[in-house]
């Protein structure tokens, strides 16, 4: 009897123990939960408020930006990103407005591209021929043209060109004869009539500032 007794005990023990173990486990598997969750709020938050702070500065920098730019006595390019809005200004007066596209090359997006800040012209060119390399024939197999003048498209990127660093150019449209795989730089593209009113007021230096 004595030996039922120790031996029922024993189980009773180890169930005891094992459901113990088991409410403990719940208990700590629960507040890990519970922990988490309010880690993950707090980290929210904090994102959030980092968002905040920098949205801000932008528009702290955005506003200097701006009064500066009130009294540039130079004709200035000025281009919203979004809007793909342009408009020429000298102080704070517009000259002109205009629309214009974006061309990217593969792999990029105008978010993660178009700068947010000033560039300036580094170069300008008036007229944008361009002459097809051999190895474009070569790909095609066709027998390579000797004449370079059948080889030059005329104002491959429309009739005026602006450079602005960064791989990137202000030009007019492509020409339907220029093949888009051998472009290898990002545009932003303006109209004939405006891209010529853009070319002539500004010189090398001015400024082009994105928005």
């Amino acid at each position: 009897m004595k030996k039922v007794f120790i031996l029922s005990t024993i189980i009773f023990t180890i169930a005891w123990v094992r459901l113990f173990d088991a409410v403990i486990k719940r208990v700590v598997a629960n507040e890990q939960e519970r922990l988490t969750k309010i880690n993950e709020e707090y980290l929210g938050r904090n994102e959030s408020l980092n968002n905040y702070i920098t949205k801000i500065d932008q528009e702290i920098k955005l506003l200097q930006l701006r009064k500066e730019l009130a009294d540039e006595t130079e004709p200035y390019l000025v281009l919203e990103r979004k809007t793909r809005r342009a408009e020429l200004k000298i102080e704070d007066k517009v000259m002109h407005e205009a629309n214009f596209d974006v061309w990217l090359l593969p792999g990029l997006s105008d978010r993660s591209f178009l700068p947010s800040g000033i560039l300036q012209v580094l170069a300008k060119q008036e007229s944008t021929n361009y002459y097809l390399p051999d190895f474009y024939y070569e790909l095609l197999g066709d027998s390579m043209l000797k004449d370079t003048a059948k080889r030059t498209i005329k104002n491959a990127l429309g009739e005026y060109a602006l450079y602005l660093g960064e791989n990137l150019l202000i030009h007019g449209q492509f020409h339907p004869d220029l093949p888009k795989d051998l472009i290898q730089h990002n545009a932003i593209i303006f109209q004939p009539e405006d891209l010529r009113i853009f070319y002539h007021s500004l010189k090398t230096k001015s400024r082009i500032v994105f928005y």
